[in-house]
């Protein structure tokens, strides 16, 4: 009896034995698997600079991986070899973000919802947004104003970031070719696209323009997405002002380098153009990359008629001072000037000087005055009605 008690206490003891080496194999198993967890999801904070999958990106919100699938993604060659990649926006988009209503209040047409970025991580351009309804109501106004006025002309937006100008320009029932390289702002402007039912009027671009095919990596700020940037810019930059040297002054930390993305030049555009679009006005938004980008657009201003560019130009005045920078500013503006564009303050009135550019405002509107009328200036050759 004695000896049957030991040998079932004995066996109950292996048994348990047992149990606990079981117990500490899956306590391992799970362990490694937790950290490898952890691992994954804060590999971009870990390692900035990688990114898993060729269709993945870091989210600017919270540093983590969205994954947007290959189907969305297709790529069209140019007719001078460059591979344009195109965002399909007629599939279903279940992303679900803070989508409000602008608040232009223009008479002839509709306002429109734009899915925008958390205010506290885009203080600008989503910020205002969300507070007010408007960005840029001065440039927008002298937008719409002119596109109300001419006829058939469509709208080519580069560097479109979250899609303002897109949007409303296919209120007017008008095509727009927006180009936006940040994967973030194109799944929101995908997202603003259905909801507002104007998948048949954009052609959405996933590159970024560049001054010839390659991969350049993107650069974001912080607290300001619309101001990313391709870092070739910062080979350019005096060394006070390299990447590695600009520091938040809030948050200590230089902008962020994203993702990479693959350029092309406005001159590839040419070669997705609908059959119809002949004419449009160009809005270019590319951080100082503008007078690199306009080294290789004369296919593109000789095959289309541009009564109109709206730039932003006070990024380019910072730069004058990046290596070869002045010289390819004065070469845009000598691009534009032969081909009769006059600038403007955004303010439809005020004409400016070519020669006095260092001092232009932010904000320029570039008018080709045998298309659309030049406020303020004796050779009134065209008119916009």
């Amino acid at each position: 009896m004695l000896l049957r008690y030991h040998r079932n206490l004995r066996l109950s003891s292996i048994f348990i034995d047992e149990i606990m080496k079981l117990m500490k194999r899956y306590v391992i198993v799970i362990g490694v698997f937790f950290l490898f967890y952890l691992f994954v999801s804060n590999k971009n904070r870990l390692f900035p600079r990688l990114v898993f999958g060729e269709f993945h990106l870091l989210s600017a919100e919270s540093n983590r991986t969205i994954n947007i699938r290959q189907s969305q993604l297709y790529q069209h060659e140019s007719s001078n070899g460059g591979i344009i990649t195109l965002y399909d926006v007629t599939q279903d988009n279940e992303w679900d973000f803070q989508c409000p209503k602008t608040k232009y209040n223009e008479e002839d047409i509709h306002d429109v919802k734009i899915c925008i970025y958390d205010p506290q991580h885009d203080e600008h351009v989503s910020g205002q947004l969300n507070d007010h309804g408007k960005w840029e109501p001065v440039v927008v106004r002298s937008f719409l104003r002119l596109l109300r006025t001419l006829p058939n002309t469509h709208v080519i937006d580069i560097g479109a970031n979250l899609g303002l100008y897109t949007l409303l320009a296919t209120q007017y029932d008008r095509h727009v070719i927006a180009v936006e390289p940040l994967y973030d702002s194109l799944i929101r402007l995908h997202k603003s696209i259905q909801l507002n039912d104007v998948q048949h009027h954009v052609t959405l671009v996933a590159n970024a323009i560049g001054i010839k095919h390659e991969r350049l990596s993107l650069n974001i700020v912080d607290k300001n997405l619309g101001a990313s940037y391709l870092s070739y810019l910062d080979e350019l930059a005096p060394p006070v002002k390299k990447i590695e040297n600009i520091v938040d002054q809030q948050h200590g930390f230089p902008p962020r380098v994203l993702a990479e993305v693959d350029t092309i030049t406005l001159d590839d555009l040419v070669s997705i153009f609908p059959i119809f679009f002949k004419r449009a006005i160009l809005k270019i938004d590319i951080e100082g990359f503008e007078a690199l980008a306009f080294s290789n657009a004369s296919l593109l201003f000789n095959r289309t008629e541009i009564p109109a560019i709206y730039m932003e130009f006070g990024k380019l005045i910072e730069m004058k001072y990046y290596r070869g920078m002045q010289q390819k500013i004065e070469d845009m503006l000598t691009f534009l000037k032969k081909r009769n564009y006059e600038p403007f303050e955004v303010n439809d009135i005020n004409h400016i000087l070519y020669d006095n550019w260092e001092s232009w405002p932010w904000d320029v509107a570039f008018r080709r005055c045998d298309i659309c009328r030049c406020p303020e200036m004796e050779k009134l050759v065209g008119s916009a009605e």
